[in-house]
């Protein structure tokens, strides 16, 4: 039997059923993604605006996880909001569906984009495709398994990863070889993909990292879920908190046996950024919805109300408008910070940034049924 989710959905637009907590971090996080990675030299950028190659942890690390764990933490509260509004499990279903085979798709053109005019072979996974799983498997888990349960479905993906890391010996490799070039998870993208993959070492977005990925979104799911049914106030960001430190704490600790590593998505770094984005998530949610601070939070609202929409199309433009960028870049900002070259980009990453957060306050004031804005 279907999960029967019940909460008061807390919102300031009682029709949408959002949570604008949620949309604020979600705007941060793709505000993250855009910085990162529209440098104005690639070879000029502050260390903590770059991805560490294999192990540890950078500002640049936390962005897309906190984008997947914010996906999961509106879950519950969206689908609790259409069936409120009489939404059967297969309508739901239908919508997770269409959702899914339309993230796939986008992020195959996207893919495409990026790597025109020679798009063969094209690569396979991707940003989009990985939020696409990771999204399919936490709305299942939120429709299908009790609320009690989801730590335990969380718990058992990242150890289960885990065990497929550390226990399968692969390629004439023992079991337990973890090393760029010789691991479980690049040998399984290289038999399934083959040259559709990326290897830098590995592909970031791979097929085994989904299980964690999923995790992050499940973990998300919880903490989302104890929002929506929490009576508003301190109590429900002080739990949040808590339970962020616990997950930040207890990845940290797994960290000695199993490094904290983006490539592969351990589970490791999958607890820590969950912790860190669950406590940002709190800090947000006693601001904006408790204490109702939220002038200084709109920008990332829009962002975080479009957030896919805007993300796409800073990825299409990055690939498309690269002369104008270089232009600017070289032409006009470069000459200003010579001598701090780190200065320049990070100007230009905040320079492109600005523009779609113009572009994200445009369709904040499109009609509701003329954009179609992410849960």
């Amino acid at each position: 039997m279907p999960t029967v989710i019940v909460m008061q959905v807390r919102t300031e637009d009682s029709k949408t059923g959002r949570v604008e907590s949620l949309d604020v971090l979600r705007g941060l996080a793709v505000a993250g993604m855009i910085v990162v990675n529209n440098p104005g030299d690639w070879t000029a950028v502050y260390p903590q605006l770059l991805h560490a190659y294999w192990t540890g942890l950078t500002l640049a690390d936390l962005v897309f996880p906190a984008f997947i764990f914010t996906m999961g933490a509106a879950l519950p509260i969206a689908i609790a909001h259409r069936r409120a509004a009489g939404a059967s499990t297969k309508d739901l279903y239908r919508h997770i569906c269409v959702r899914v085979v339309v993230l796939v798709v986008f992020g195959l053109v996207l893919n495409a984009v990026s790597a025109a005019p020679q798009i063969s072979p094209l690569r396979i996974p991707g940003v989009l495709q990985r939020i696409a799983l990771a999204y399919l498997v936490a709305a299942i888990v939120v429709l299908h398994v009790r609320q009690a349960r989801w730590l335990v479905v969380a718990a058992v993906l990242l150890v289960g990863h885990w065990a497929l890391l550390t226990l399968v010996p692969f390629g004439g490799h023992a079991a337990g070889t973890i090393s760029p070039d010789a691991n479980l998870a690049r040998f399984v993208d290289i038999r399934v993909f083959g040259r559709h993959a990326l290897a830098i070492p590995i592909d970031p977005e791979g097929l085994l990292g989904t299980l964690t990925a999923s995790a992050s979104a499940v973990l998300g799911a919880a903490a989302g879920q104890l929002i929506g049914q929490t009576p508003a106030g301190a109590i429900g960001a002080r739990t949040v908190a808590v339970g962020g430190a616990v997950m930040l704490t207890g990845g940290w600790l797994w960290s000695v046996a199993l490094p904290v590593s983006k490539p592969l998505w351990t589970g490791s770094f999958a607890l820590v950024t969950a912790g860190v984005t669950a406590i940002v998530l709190a800090g947000i949610y006693f601001v904006v919805d408790v204490r109702g601070l939220r002038r200084w939070s709109l920008p990332f609202a829009w962002l975080g109300a479009n957030a896919l929409g805007i993300y796409a199309g800073s990825e299409v433009a990055r690939r498309l408008l690269d002369r104008p960028r270089a232009w600017l870049f070289w032409e006009v900002l470069e000459p200003i910070f010579r001598g701090r070259p780190e200065n320049a980009s990070l100007v230009m990453a905040i320079a492109l940034l600005t523009v779609w957060i113009v572009v994200a306050r445009f369709l904040a004031d499109v009609p509701p049924s003329r954009v179609r804005t992410p849960e």
